[in-house]
């Protein structure tokens, strides 16, 4: 997986910053001092807890596959003000046999409708692209979630099913060809 270095993804207003599993541990522990001499950026004071489910799944993968972790989790930080992180990313894990990465994504609500996730998702499935690999993107979001389902959908995702998650219950996927991601602007 040589195209999936641990090296920062910009686009226009964003810096997408990987987590190391170690600030994924810290953040598991609510080690908030610890975690914030890691990283460049405020982390909000809620997100050991708002993050609890997202970092019980993805620290196992990280551990298991250290490769996988640029894929893992990354904070969405302001390239204007470099200390402010407007929310979160990633890819639920690697890429699985059949070629496919979720992705999954959170803007924190002061943040929110001003194109942050949209601008994110496009930059990582543009960076996930790069590696042959990855053949599709899945997206699975909650039927309450009008935004997501809007974002998604603008992206060309196309809904191809539901499936029942233990944390969140039922969710829409979404997929959409990782070839023609380089045409969404």
């Amino acid at each position: 997986m040589s195209p999936m270095t641990n090296a920062v993804v910009s686009s226009d207003r964003l810096d997408l910053v990987p987590m190391s599993l170690e600030l994924m541990e810290a953040l598991s522990r609510a080690d908030l001092d610890s975690a914030r001499r890691m990283v460049g950026y405020r982390i909000p004071a809620d997100w050991p807890k708002v993050m609890e489910s997202v970092l019980r799944f993805r620290i196992p993968v990280a551990r298991a596959q250290h490769e996988s972790l640029p894929l893992l989790l990354r904070a969405m930080v302001l390239r204007a003000d470099p200390e402010v992180a407007v929310g979160r990313l990633g890819f639920h894990g690697p890429v699985d046999d059949e070629g496919m990465l979720e992705i999954g994504y959170e803007v924190f609500p002061a943040y929110r409708r001003q194109g942050y996730a949209r601008e994110a998702v496009v930059a990582m499935l543009r960076w996930a692209q790069g590696d042959p690999a990855v053949l599709r993107f899945r997206a699975s979001v909650g039927p309450e979630n009008l935004a997501s389902r809007n974002l998604v959908t603008g992206l060309g995702f196309i809904e191809v099913g539901t499936q029942w998650n233990e944390e969140d219950g039922e969710e829409t996927l979404f997929e959409r060809p990782a070839g023609e991601i380089s045409s969404l602007g």
